[in-house]
């Protein structure tokens, strides 16, 4: 037998490697066009404008004291408003979900835009105690939709597990970002009714889009017996939603940790007003809203991956996340009892940082891997951020109105 020719040996290897570069070009490609396709820019811009207007309420709250004569105590029973109504609203959505399909999700998220935007409107033309609390519940009670929507329909839409990541991580970089340019945009413009405004616009822009062009298709049925197992889930109540969903062990510890993680969080609508308190200028609490932005949309991506990179190991997540809650807790104090704006600003961002990774790293991906369907994936979004809100509606933002409420008058 003649030997082979050792150039047939070089073209074959050469050939072989062309054709992993010309696969991984292709995979590359394939993934971005699935992460930048029109429904999932759809789903992250409506995800981004909701945390844009939970961004202008804290952003919003020195203006609303200076401007309306409102006192501390008084912000936080809007804040408390807000996020009862809020919590209170979240189960009917993911009622909604369950009782009508995924095909007719996008039609639901287009309501809730509608009224959203209307309610941000009526919120920025309003100048009483009463109008702004009424408003401010209905507002609530419309964006309380997003959260479990988005997250459903955006699974849907990206239905390759391996780009789940990914696609959440598009989702809270839109996300952070909008937060900061809303609450910078207040105070640097020394206006908090036209960013309410603008926001109301694009949330019914963002419903027209919703409607338009968001098609589902029923990923829950594939034979007949599993057609019959969707009828029976569509007679259950929401009783009985809500008891087979406490049920999972994985979504009370969902539960618990967000109770007490979600107080102080909330808690933290006063930031701006203590940074005036400090004597901080404008141009410095600009900075450290749009820094702060930065440094958590950092930190977002950190925890996915960490999380990510231990997940091999036995509650490996959860190390991650408790290596966040303990690192934020110590930068966080220390901000808190900064005295110059250099500590301030660096200590403030140290936590944006570390943070930010429960959500990306353990909170989302459990989440996730707990559902079967995307009504469950829904329902138990909207349960999870129900008890954690109600909580932090409670003993956040309106308990500290109350405890500071005599130190201002002083």
């Amino acid at each position: 037998m003649a030997p082979t020719p050792s150039g047939s040996t070089t073209g074959s290897a050469g050939s072989t490697v062309s054709d992993t570069i010309r696969s991984n070009i292709a995979s590359t490609y394939n993934s971005l066009s699935t992460l930048l396709s029109v429904p999932v820019l759809i789903i992250i811009t409506i995800a981004a404008l909701d945390h844009a207007d939970k961004g202008l309420l804290a952003s919003s709250f020195p203006m609303l004291e200076k401007q309306l004569g409102m006192d501390v105590k008084t912000l936080g029973y809007f804040s408390l408003f807000t996020n009862l109504s809020y919590s209170l609203s979240l189960p009917l959505w993911g009622w909604a979900v369950h009782r009508y399909g995924i095909v007719n999700a996008p039609t639901i998220l287009a309501a809730s835009c509608l009224l959203w935007g209307m309610s941000c409107m009526c919120i920025a033309a309003s100048d009483s105690v009463l109008g702004q609390a009424v408003f401010r519940s209905i507002n609530g009670s419309a964006i309380s939709s997003i959260l479990p929507l988005s997250q459903t329909l955006l699974v849907q839409v990206v239905p390759n597990p391996r780009l789940h990541g990914r696609a959440f991580g598009l989702m809270g970089l839109a996300e952070r970002l909008a937060n900061t340019v809303a609450s910078a945009s207040v105070i640097w413009f020394d206006d908090w009714k036209h960013p309410y405004i603008a926001v109301g616009l694009l949330s019914i822009v963002a419903a027209v889009l919703s409607r338009q062009c968001l098609h589902m298709r029923n990923s829950d049925h594939h034979d007949e017996h599993s057609d019959d197992d969707s009828q029976d889930k569509k007679k259950m109540s929401l009783g009985q939603i809500v008891r087979r969903i406490a049920r999972i062990p994985a979504f009370l510890c969902l539960v618990g940790q967000g109770v007490f993680g979600g107080i102080p969080w909330d808690m933290m609508s006063f930031l701006l007003l203590l940074f005036e308190w400090r004597g901080f200028t404008r141009e410095q609490i600009v900075s450290l809203q749009f820094s702060q932005g930065i440094s958590c949309t950092i930190g977002a991506p950190i925890g996915g991956f960490l999380g990510d990179r231990f997940s091999h190991l036995p509650r490996g997540r959860i190390y991650v996340a408790m290596s966040s809650i303990i690192l934020g807790t110590f930068s966080y104090a220390a901000f808190v009892f900064s005295t110059t704006f250099s500590s301030a600003f660096f200590f403030c961002n140290v936590f944006q940082v570390v943070a930010g990774w429960v959500t990306a790293a353990a909170n989302r991906p459990i989440c996730a891997e707990l559902a079967q369907n995307p009504s469950e994936r829904a329902q138990i979004v909207a349960m999870w951020v129900l008890l954690e809100k109600t909580s932090a509606a409670v003993f956040g933002a309106p308990l500290v109105g109350y405890l500071t409420s005599g130190m201002i008058d002083e």
